[in-house]
């Protein structure tokens, strides 16, 4: 009984998380001509891109959030690489910038209670824009860096859970330790 009710709640919560695999395609270097990942819902789903950053070159990425979600964004290339990353608005505003939170030179990007609508994450190379952009809204644009090399982006998105699901989860628990007692 307990392992179908545990696995009652695994399939629940995971019931429709959804993948996806992409390879970046040019051109893709403004809001409007970003590439489309795909829509996210509740409890989440991640994404893996496989791209390239060419000089003077910017790749736009755009998704969208059905739900709350957090997000996490992470980077990885070679040592020849020194990439940056923005998360932008539908309406343009930059909401999160990152230039070396990852490992070495690699960005990262994490984002709390992330609002349902579409974003854009645009991935560029070191001296396109600064963390300035964040309250400026300056986009990056490609121009400025001199970076050329292959790249891997991980998106991942999780549900928030509102307080009363997780309070209606504990109770299920204590409930299932209480049964094993007896």
């Amino acid at each position: 009984m307990k392992y179908t009710i545990l696995c009652a709640v695994i399939a629940t919560l995971a019931g429709s998380t959804q993948a996806g695999f992409f390879s970046e395609s040019e051109n893709n270097n403004t809001l409007a001509l970003a590439n489309d990942i795909g829509s996210f819902d509740a409890p989440g789903g991640s994404a893996v891109i496989d791209g390239v950053l060419d000089i003077n070159d910017v790749d736009w990425f755009m998704f969208t959030l059905t739900d709350t979600a957090s997000l996490s964004v992470f980077s990885a290339f070679g040592a020849n690489g020194n990439g940056l990353m923005q998360i932008v608005t539908a309406g343009g505003d930059v909401i999160a910038f990152d230039d070396d939170s990852g490992v070495g030179l690699m960005p990262a990007i994490q984002i709390e209670n992330l609002a349902a609508g579409t974003y854009y994450m645009g991935f560029s190379g070191f001296g396109d824009v600064d963390a300035s952009s964040v309250g400026s809204d300056e986009l990056a644009d490609g121009l400025g860096h001199q970076e050329n090399f292959g790249y891997k982006l991980t998106f991942g998105f999780s549900v928030v859970p509102a307080p009363g699901s997780m309070a209606l989860l504990g109770l299920g628990g204590v409930v299932l330790i209480r049964r094993r007692r007896k």
